[in-house]
């Protein structure tokens, strides 16, 4: 099939814009900023997607929950004490609703892992303090007791916030000085385990010496608990909507719409309506007045120039009244005035004006120029009444034929 010339310019076009945006999106895309929580979706080096993973490969019965602690399975609301919850540095303020949840399912039996410094607004009995300036490099921290969490030894922690509460409630596993970073406590029928940060659990420092082995004995044995890993308060949610706003997804939205707009653009180029091309006149109205007006002046006819469009305006005024051309000037006004019911009074003496001025030999161009221009004034100033003339009764009878020499009434 042979290519229109049209169409392959078309193509070529097309091409190179693409091969503009690739190279746009190629080099002004900048990699994903890193946004410090420790989700399970997130691959970077505070997300928590590696002990994710690891948890299920271990043996855990563990999934993510996505919805308010408010709609935990009813079996569990009533049961908890083999459940775990994993509440990785929260950001999502919870409502009363869903702390008073948080509280009941720790009541009854259930334990929590929280971690970060606004662990106090989900968590009861929960006193910390912010870490103003956290390390960016991540501590080793010794353990502080023999005790199940501190079976693996020693841990590495970038704290965010201490632990403020009573040292008599609780249990203080690892401490950075005199301030303790992971603590343990009972509350009501259940347990909850407190870290000054997610460190340990993150990407970067999950395979790091302790770390893996302070997550599995806070969550406890594979074989007795069911963790269900909250996503709720990260924002995290699994619908098309969630992810919209990611790159990926975003460029690859643009571009469809680039290719839409690329068919609708060769569709409407091929069947829209047909329409020849506006031809432009090689010959201005301005040029034929500016030749003419040149061709007057050169023959230094300023008489010409003004006795023709006094002419023309006689020979029209003549034709709508019935009466000869060459009736005196007084008597055309006097005519159309009566006849024609123009009340403008100055038409009279301009007439007069151009009939001396024609006869005058030192006529100058700006006075002829002038009294032209008034008599197209009058000329418009008529046009725009259409010439009406007066009711066919009272126009065609002899008192206002014999009001004008020359003038005759027309009959039938």
């Amino acid at each position: 099939m042979k290519i229109e010339r049209s169409d392959r310019r078309l193509l070529i076009w097309a091409g190179v814009f693409m091969l503009l945006v690739i190279l746009a999106l190629t080099f002004l895309s900048q990699d994903e900023e890193e946004s410090g929580i420790p989700s399970t979706y997130s691959a970077q080096r505070s997300g928590a997607k590696a002990a994710f993973l690891l948890l299920q490969q271990s043996g855990y019965k563990v999934q993510r929950w996505e919805q308010s602690p408010s709609d935990l399975p009813a079996d569990l609301q009533a049961d908890p004490s083999h459940t775990v919850l994993v509440l990785a540095s929260p950001f999502r303020a919870p409502t009363s609703d869903e702390k008073n949840a948080l509280q009941t399912f720790v009541d009854r039996g259930g334990k929590i892992l929280a971690t970060g410094r606004n662990a106090s607004i989900y968590v009861p009995q929960v006193e910390t303090e912010i870490e103003p300036v956290p390390s960016p490099i991540a501590k080793e921290y010794q353990p502080q007791l023999l005790t199940p969490l501190t079976r693996g030894g020693a841990i590495q922690m970038s704290p965010v916030a201490y632990w403020k509460g009573p040292a008599t409630s609780s249990l203080a596993h690892y401490s950075d000085g005199d301030r303790p970073i992971v603590v343990s406590y009972k509350a009501g029928l259940g347990e909850v385990v407190w870290w000054g940060a997610s460190t340990p659990l993150t990407n970067a420092a999950i395979a790091k010496q302790g770390n893996m082995a302070l997550l599995l004995n806070s969550l406890g044995n594979a074989d007795d608990v069911q963790v269900y890993w909250d996503e709720y308060f990260h924002g995290e949610q699994s619908s098309l909507l969630g992810y919209a706003g990611d790159p990926p997804l975003k460029f690859g939205l643009l571009q469809t719409l680039l290719v839409f707009l690329a068919l609708i653009f060769t569709f409407s180029r091929r069947n829209g309506p047909i329409h020849p091309l506006p031809q432009p006149s090689r010959l201005s109205p301005l040029e034929f007045i500016s030749t003419l007006g040149k061709l007057y002046r050169r023959a230094n006819a300023v008489h010409s120039a003004l006795a023709i469009p006094y002419a023309r305006f006689r020979a029209q005024a003549a034709r709508q009244l019935g009466i000869r051309q060459d009736v005196p000037a007084a008597d055309l006004a006097r005519a159309l005035k009566n006849r024609l019911r123009y009340k403008d009074d100055s038409l009279a003496e301009l007439l007069r004006q151009i009939e001396n001025a024609l006869h005058n030999p030192e006529l100058r161009e700006t006075q002829a120029l002038e009294l032209a221009q008034q008599l197209n004034r009058h000329a418009q100033d008529l046009h725009s009444q259409n010439l009406k003339l007066n009711p066919m009764e009272r126009q065609e009878t002899d008192l206002h034929a014999n009001r004008v020499p020359g003038a005759h009434a027309r009959t039938n």
